[in-house]
């Protein structure tokens, strides 16, 4: 059961450290956040984290780091997130190890960015289980393959998109588990209601995957794929939540920063249909052989405070 606290501390990381971030990061433009609302809102954040607030410490930290509605401020941002690391913060455990690994704000440290996000995903922080399990899947390795699997299910246990949408990759491709298109489809049914990634591209290929299935002179095939395909196919007389191409404006979003951390559309719930292994989407199809890579999926994360509250 996750208490409040760790739900908005979910909420506010969907940063993946293998994005890469330039040492000389310079400064947003003029008019980010050059509104007195937004300059007063985000002197309410340094309060928050002055007074211990190691969520608001790391949003703080990361603005610094990036020049983000104040002056790029190195020292500002290793202060801030070392402060937040101090008081055993998930969020700015895993910010740090991104960084540590990077050699950004700080200088390159893999062992102990491995640390950081060690302890992160101990606390079982989402985007930290999901990093990990990133970083055992390029090992390649039938153990290190479990163990991300592992992590990757307790994270989708906790609703958490990203992790979600990677496991519903690994059971298309059959990499580090029993391929099964009907559980990968539920998985990116949910996501794409969410209007999460190209999840409901996904869908539909799974669907057509599907659909050709249940053409073949195999009755039982049938029987087990046309209830599958008529759940997924549901989506189609079901709203989406439309939430891509939004922007982040800091002018008016951070004087709601408390509402958007509980409400940032990372999470849903839903239930997985009965298994069909994933390697008849080879029947007429290619779809399987791109699902996942080990390599150039790893290339996912934020670099600013937009998107690293979701946006």
């Amino acid at each position: 059961m996750l208490t409040i606290r760790t739900g908005l501390v979910f909420a506010l990381s969907s940063a993946l450290f293998f994005a890469p971030i330039a040492a000389n990061a310079t400064a947003q433009p003029a008019g980010f956040c050059d509104s007195a609302n937004c300059q007063s809102e985000f002197k309410k954040l340094e309060r928050m984290a002055h007074y211990g607030s190691g969520e608001a410490a790391t949003i703080v930290a990361v603005a610094y780091a990036k020049g983000e509605g104040v002056d790029q401020d190195i020292k500002k941002a290793r202060r801030h997130i070392k402060k937040a690391v101090s008081w055993d913060e998930p969020m700015a455990m895993h910010q740090m190890s991104i960084w540590l690994r990077q050699g950004f704000i700080f200088e390159q440290d893999i062992a102990k960015a491995d640390e950081l996000l060690d302890r992160a995903a101990r606390t079982q922080f989402g985007p930290a289980l999901t990093d990990k399990a990133k970083l055992l899947l390029a090992q390649d390795t039938p153990q290190a393959d479990k163990e991300a699997i592992a992590l990757l299910e307790a994270a989708n246990e906790q609703h958490y998109s990203p992790a979600r949408y990677l496991l519903a990759q690994l059971l298309v491709s059959g990499v580090g588990i029993e391929s099964d298109l009907a559980r990968a489809g539920v998985l990116y049914k949910n996501l794409a209601l969410k209007g999460y990634a190209d999840s409901r591209q996904r869908l539909d290929e799974i669907i057509n995957a599907l659909e050709q299935v249940s053409k073949q002179p195999e009755p039982e095939l049938v029987a087990l794929v046309q209830p599958v395909l008529a759940n997924l196919t549901q989506i189609n007389d079901i709203e989406v939540i439309e939430v891509q191409g939004q922007q982040f404006d800091p002018n008016s979003e951070l004087s709601n920063i408390v509402s958007q951390l509980s409400s940032l559309n990372l999470y849903y719930q839903g239930n997985t249909g009965s298994r069909i292994p994933g390697n008849l989407c080879g029947r007429g199809t290619a779809m399987c052989n791109v699902a996942f890579d080990r390599k150039t999926d790893a290339d996912f994360g934020a670099t600013t405070v937009g998107e690293l509250m979701g946006k």
